[in-house]
């Protein structure tokens, strides 16, 4: 548990469990801060409030997408221009690129669930069939608590935390997280309306051709060889490019930019394994990265963070 009555300590707190964020007291009142929190693989689940009228300011999450909950009191929200009122029927679903700010009532207390976005996006991959966009995934800001999807989706987040609550246990568990991890993230995508829910709707999903299929499996088994656009379609028996329009169709990107972003997955996996080099440089060469510009500013935007706030982070 993390508590604190002093503000810019709670700041603190606070930042190392969400991100950096400007924290207000609107009066003058004692502050008197508890939180919860617990991580269920690439998942971290908060139970928290102020005790106090407090202004909090984050702009944009970045690196994840949050989803609140109030449990008692309410919150007044800003994305972008707009505002919503936050209570117990209405939980707010926030999207890492949407600037965000937040006025906590003084009764205030949120469960808050954080999804790392790399996790969350790569799950609507698998789910859809198609690469998501940097920031191509969004999700309606609010969830209705009273009454359908969203009142099964607060259910289940509810019920997982209970669990985990009062079972410690099963945290030590990796299959358990997985399987916990994998039903938050599928029933978030399936109920709560976004980006992807047309795709997910579709009674049917046009079967992935062979020779896609086939040069894919192989980037992914072979990402560090020099690989060619002629090698692809040797190896698919195709054209280029019926071999492009069968990437462009069902991955919405080029075969050469697919071996791109699989490269772009295994820079991101050795910055984040402290037993790989600690140089981003040696790390972005390896996979093919000689423009170091470039790269990181493609990484930025694909993870909200820079190559060097990865490495350090893994330390």
């Amino acid at each position: 548990m993390l508590r604190s009555t002093h503000l810019d300590e709670t700041r603190a707190l606070v930042a190392g469990v969400f991100c950096d964020h400007r924290l207000d007291l609107v009066r003058r009142e004692p502050l008197d801060y508890v939180h919860l929190h617990g991580q269920i693989g690439r998942i971290g689940f908060s139970v928290m409030s102020y005790g106090a009228e407090v202004d909090i300011t984050p702009g944009p999450l970045k690196s994840f997408f949050l989803v609140q909950m109030p449990l008692e009191g309410h919150d007044l929200i800003r994305i972008g221009k707009d505002s919503l009122h936050s209570d117990a029927n209405h939980a707010s679903v926030h999207s890492p690129d949407d600037s965000l700010g937040m006025h906590w009532s003084k009764d205030c207390r949120k469960m808050v669930v954080r999804f790392d976005r790399e996790a969350l996006e790569r799950h609507a991959h698998s789910m859809t069939g198609t690469p998501v966009r940097p920031g191509g995934l969004k999700f309606q800001p609010v969830m209705d608590a009273r009454k359908g999807a969203g009142q099964a989706w607060i259910r289940t987040a509810r019920h997982v935390l209970d669990e985990l609550r009062a079972s410690p246990a099963l945290l030590s568990s990796p299959l358990i997280c997985a399987q916990f991890e994998q039903l938050l993230m599928t029933t978030l995508l399936e109920w709560q309306p976004g980006s992807v829910s047309e795709s997910l709707q579709r009674d049917t999903r046009e079967v992935l051709p062979r020779h896609v299929r086939l040069v894919e499996d192989y980037i992914r088994a072979h990402p560090e060889q020099p690989i060619s656009i002629e090698q692809l379609t040797e190896l698919a028996g195709v054209s280029g490019r019926t071999l492009y329009s069968g990437f462009q169709k069902f991955r919405g990107v080029s075969p050469m930019r697919y071996l791109r972003d699989v490269r772009m997955e295994r820079v991101r996996s050795d910055l984040l394994d402290p037993s790989q080099a600690r140089s981003v440089t040696e790390l972005a060469t390896r996979w093919g990265f000689f423009q170091l510009g470039r790269f990181a500013t493609e990484y930025r935007r694909r993870y909200g963070e820079c190559p060097g706030d990865t490495l350090r982070r893994a330390v």
